[in-house]
């Protein structure tokens, strides 16, 4: 069995923002890595992600049910 990081997943993935001010900001995510100093809640993970070559955002991802 192949085993994979929350980083490798990410990234080929389409970003698509939730914000209104950041609607058309949208891309492929070429890089993440995990983010230690932002506290997202106690079964989720942050990321910061750059998509379009240049653009940056941070995500929460999900890691416990």
């Amino acid at each position: 069995m192949k085993s994979y990081s929350i980083e490798d997943l990410l990234v080929g993935q389409i970003y698509y923002p939730k914000s209104l001010a950041r609607r058309y900001q949208y891309g492929e995510i070429n890089y993440a890595t995990k983010r230690e100093n932002v506290y997202v809640g106690e079964d989720y993970q942050a990321f910061s992600i750059r998509f379009n070559g240049h653009k940056w955002a941070t995500v929460a991802v999900k890691v416990a049910d």
